[in-house]
């Protein structure tokens, strides 16, 4: 009888306990609603301008979009309220008057912005209390900046990288940033130096994207402007890693473009090479019309190729091939920034098509390595082999004549 009745009094203790935690899951869960909506204003009309962090300029990527945000040329989508209100990677999507769509990025998580506020005071030698107007005040801006270049092509050991590596030498850093900050009318160059430092220290993706930009021909999404912590770019398309199951003909024309891009990161600006770290398929999209854009331009080495080498540099005019560094995606920042050309964005193309990690080009259909056993093996070669700029110039050859044959592609246009 005892027992009948303690059993009783456990089950009955147990569904107290949750309906305890019940209650206190919706509580919190209404309450982070409601801060939300606070914060965010009216769900059915997103203000934009609430994104910016305005008040934490100059601390800021800049203000040049800021009138167009201003005055609702840029409407957020409406119909994405709940990805904006629980939204980590802090990437948001809207539309301009003229009904283009755009992709509204902060470039950070809220926790790494947070994390740069509270210690920029410090970073400033200003006082605990201090507002980032007050940076306006400082007279040691280019050192600073210079500081964030110095620290990244030092090879660190214990800490990460912030983004951006310029190497061999950093005296470069104002060729480099010529487009950026002296194509531009300002009234205020030394704000204009705090934006370029936050951007360093947060995310330099607004340079970059400055540098080499869409309307010349590279492969990055067209470049809107920035306000506050804000920054405004074209949307380009879909991610490449949600199109795997698209006929194979088409994921050949996106692997052909995707050489190309290596290329032209690697040789067309008449000054730098750009070494992109992060090469993935969910950071290369594509639009309606199989063309493809890198999105994601964060982690960057750029390297100047007509600099005088010192002694420092005894291998610099050797060319530096992608040692066997084991399974995976990795390189050596070091040793790329030791010669004045390296096959690393050649490899990472490859790696993409044919490496471990579901490559874009396999399993290649069995018509394909029938009539064109060669294409395997260029691939491999292209992971493997010891000079990648030549096999890339026959995959290319390959590819361009694979594209045009109508057994593998069909009739009609590619798409």
């Amino acid at each position: 009888m005892y027992a009948k009745s303690d059993k009783i009094y456990h089950t009955m203790l147990l569904r107290r306990r949750f309906c305890k935690r019940l209650f206190f899951m919706v509580a919190v869960f209404a309450v982070s609603f409601y801060i939300s909506v606070l914060l965010f204003g009216d769900l059915k009309t997103p203000r934009v301008i609430k994104l910016t962090d305005l008040d934490r300029c100059p601390a800021c990527y800049g203000v040049t979009v800021c009138p167009e945000l201003y005055s609702n040329q840029i409407i957020m989508e409406s119909s994405r309220d709940w990805h904006r209100l629980f939204n980590v990677k802090n990437i948001f999507y809207g539309y301009t008057k003229s009904n283009r769509r755009v992709v509204l990025k902060k470039l950070a998580h809220n926790w790494e912005l947070k994390q740069f506020d509270q210690n920029l005071c410090k970073t400033w030698n200003l006082r605990w209390n201090c507002k980032p107007i007050h940076i306006l005040n400082v007279s040691n801006i280019e050192e600073k900046i210079m500081n964030i270049i110095k620290y990244n092509v030092s090879s660190p050991d214990t800490e990460p990288r912030k983004g951006l590596v310029l190497c061999p030498y950093i005296k470069s850093f104002y060729d480099l940033i010529y487009p950026v900050l002296y194509n531009k009318p300002s009234s205020n160059k030394k704000s204009d130096f705090i934006n370029l430092w936050t951007m360093l220290s947060i995310n330099p993706e607004p340079i970059i994207l400055q540098i080499i930009p869409k309307s010349k021909g590279w492969r990055v999404p067209a470049f809107g402007g920035v306000c506050g912590r804000l920054e405004v770019v074209a949307y380009e398309g879909e991610p490449l890693s949600t199109l795997r199951h698209v006929a194979w003909h088409r994921r050949l024309k996106y692997a052909n473009d995707i050489l190309a891009a290596a290329m032209d990161f690697t040789f067309k600006h008449d000054r730098f090479r750009f070494y992109f770290m992060d090469w993935s398929l969910d950071n290369i999209v594509v639009n309606e019309n199989d063309g493809i854009t890198f999105i994601d331009l964060e982690d960057v080495v750029v390297l100047d190729k007509h600099i005088s080498p010192g002694k420092d540099l005894p291998d610099w005019y050797q060319r530096y091939a992608r040692e066997s560094m084991g399974s995976g995606f990795t390189f050596s920042i070091e040793n790329m920034c030791k010669h004045h050309l390296s096959d690393h964005n050649i490899w990472a193309a490859c790696y993409l098509l044919a490496g471990d990690e579901n490559p874009l080009l396999y399993p290649i259909p069995n018509e394909v390595n029938v009539s064109r056993p060669h294409f395997d093996r260029l691939l491999n070669k292209c992971l493997n082999g010891d000079d990648r700029f030549r096999t890339i110039t026959k995959l290319q050859h390959v590819i361009t004549d694979m594209l045009l044959d109508e057994k593998i592609i069909g009739f009609g246009d590619i798409r």
